[in-house]
């Protein structure tokens, strides 16, 4: 069997092909730095997922592409529903003539009268009782009711000739109140007896006001 003896031009050919081989391979897994340039990249290979997050800023991009021309206003669109009304709204009703009020049982006048939509409503009553020329007193009830004849509140005073009364009184009422249906709400002051001396009531008022709520407590 014959043996080839190795020659120096064998070794310098395999040592070339060595270092060209192995130089590819350097090119293909190491590249330069900033050797890469718009040549370089393929169409469409740059994707979002290759970005990383907020790295583009706007003044990076061309200006066509930073938000067109606003377009034309449309129309305006249909008018929405009417709500409910505030709290603000307020009811007055003046009654300032003088009214007689009737002696005996069940003797009553009605100074004045409101009709309030449902909701809560604050009510402010008053009138002026006058009651003179019997040597006696009598007490004076001014009620807030409804018209079908619940008491809201009720005040109370004594008045005519003798030292414990004085010959005219002005009574206040005041009561909140909600109502679930339209409700009418009457001023009426009365007195029980029969005690003669014309009682009259004088600048008689209601007030009602909406309110937003209203909380018992």
């Amino acid at each position: 069997m014959l043996r080839r003896r190795l020659s120096y031009a064998n070794v310098i050919s395999s040592l070339a092909l060595f270092v060209a081989l192995g130089g590819t391979g350097y090119a293909v897994t190491q590249l330069p730095r900033n050797s890469v340039g718009s040549r370089q990249l393929k169409a469409n290979a740059v994707t979002s997922a290759k970005i990383r997050p907020r790295a583009v800023q706007r003044s990076d991009l061309a200006p066509n592409a930073r938000g067109g021309a606003r377009g034309p206003r449309g129309p305006a669109g249909p008018g929405g529903a009417q709500g409910a009304t505030g709290p603000s709204e307020t009811i007055q009703a003046k009654h300032f003539a003088s009214t007689p009020i009737p002696s005996g049982a069940g003797g009553s006048a009605t100074l004045a009268a409101i009709t309030v939509s449902p909701g809560s409503w604050m009510f402010n009553a008053q009138s002026k009782i006058v009651h003179q020329g019997t040597g006696a007193s009598e007490f004076f009830d001014c009620d807030l009711r409804t018209a079908s004849g619940d008491t809201l509140q009720r005040g109370t005073a004594r008045v005519g000739e003798d030292a414990l009364a004085t010959l005219i009184a002005t009574i206040p009422v005041q009561v909140a109140a909600t109502f679930a249906v339209p409700t009418q709400v009457l001023f009426v002051c009365s007195h029980p007896s029969t005690i003669p001396g014309d009682p009259r009531a004088e600048q008689s008022a209601l007030l009602a006001t909406r309110l937003g709520s209203l909380e018992d407590r």
